[in-house]
């Protein structure tokens, strides 16, 4: 089960974040409460080099022609020789400018692309693509073309679309997780988000079956990233097993 942390603003929580476990940092260039500049970006990404995964990740199996693609994609990025947490870059409707200029300032491992954007974007973006698909009663899996379009992005990103919010994302709201489990009936992989806890992430990936969960304000305390949250969200996530260990080099 990969996990993902975003909205880290700080070393100390970028830190924490892979003490927990997780196989991806983020860090959100969009306008957001947890919006960082480049120098603390460039400061967290130095920290984050001294990290080493203590296990392989795993990504399972796929029958389907776009799940085979999705999941090539996944051991491509998590698969074996990743020894430490992925670094993401979080956009959200920017200009591609805006994208390769902090992509050329930071070394970002993934870029995570957060709004409407059309996924041919991701062609121009010199690093792997997280894509999200905002997630509401009526979304309908199989009329999404653009999801399993296989030249574009490499990882699907399913969140809530909240209703009447100009920026989505990070706002503690959950979707229908059995609208996700039709993707994973397809044997497509993606990774899940949206108002996941420590107290439902387990329940979240029974449901929907995602081959990894992101998470954000769920492990926070007022506001801050909180490690004994990060811990249990990890933990919940993968039935008790950690995925990273902090080590100094």
């Amino acid at each position: 089960m990969i996990v993902k942390i975003c909205g880290v603003r700080t070393v100390e929580a970028a830190e924490a974040a892979a003490a927990s476990g997780a196989d991806v940092v983020g860090m959100i260039f969009a306008p957001s409460p947890r919006l960082i500049d480049i120098a603390t970006a460039q400061e967290i990404a130095e920290a984050i080099v001294h990290t080493t995964r203590n296990a392989a990740i795993s990504v399972g199996s796929s029958t389907s022609a776009e799940g085979a693609y999705f999941k090539t994609q996944m051991q491509q990025v998590f698969g074996k020789g990743r020894k430490r947490p992925q670094l993401c870059g979080v956009f959200q409707n920017q200009p591609v400018e805006h994208i390769l200029d902090v992509v050329s300032r930071v070394p970002l491992d993934l870029v995570q692309l957060h709004g409407n954007e059309p996924v041919e974007l991701a062609r121009q973006i010199p690093v792997p693509v997280i894509k999200v698909f905002h997630i509401d009663d009526g979304f309908d899996i199989d009329q999404a073309g653009e999801l399993l379009q296989t030249d574009c992005h490499s990882i699907i990103l399913l969140d809530t679309k909240v209703a009447g919010q100009q920026q989505q994302g990070g706002r503690g709201v959950s979707f229908d997780w059995t609208i996700a489990r039709k993707l994973a009936d397809r044997g497509v992989p993606f990774l899940m988000a949206g108002g996941l806890t420590p107290d439902n992430v387990q329940e979240a990936v029974q449901v929907g079956a995602p081959w990894g969960v992101d998470v954000s304000s769920g492990v926070e305390t007022d506001k801050v990233k909180d490690k004994a949250k990060m811990m249990a969200f990890v933990d919940g996530a993968r039935g008790g097993k950690g995925g990273l260990i902090i080590k100094n080099t």
